[in-house]
């Protein structure tokens, strides 16, 4: 059995909880991770970046909306972009959308499990 299967029934034994279903894990996407670090280098060729930008805001816009339901990937596509400005595109702006999209899913992820009223507030926020 799964050393993680175990500490979840583990832990929902130490709750006196044992219909608790085990915790979902949060795989970090790494194929997404490896087409953000592609865009991100054909980003520093000066003419193909204004294709190359569009293209992965909307391939990410979707990808996140898919990976992680509840962020909203307008509102994180602009804020990317507008950093993504300021440092005159040095910086990884399509890694840091899909390392975002990772560090919200596996938070909402945990404080399902620790904290149900917290997570219903993260979901109405979000």
């Amino acid at each position: 059995m799964p050393k993680e299967v175990e500490d979840d029934k583990q832990n929902a034994e130490a709750d006196g909880d044992e219909t608790a279903a085990p915790r979902e894990k949060v795989e970090f996407p790494w194929l997404a991770l490896c087409a953000a670090i592609f865009f991100d280098l054909i980003g520093m060729i000066p003419i193909l970046n204004f294709f190359s930008e569009a293209f992965a805001g909307l391939a990410f816009g979707f990808w996140q909306k898919l990976y992680a339901p509840k962020t909203n990937p307008v509102i994180t596509f602009i804020v990317a972009k507008i950093a993504d400005g300021i440092c005159l595109g040095l910086l990884p702006s399509n890694i840091a959308i899909v390392v975002f999209a990772y560090i919200k899913k596996r938070a909402a992820s945990l404080l399902k499990d620790k904290a149900p009223a917290a997570a219903k507030a993260l979901e109405s926020t979000a």
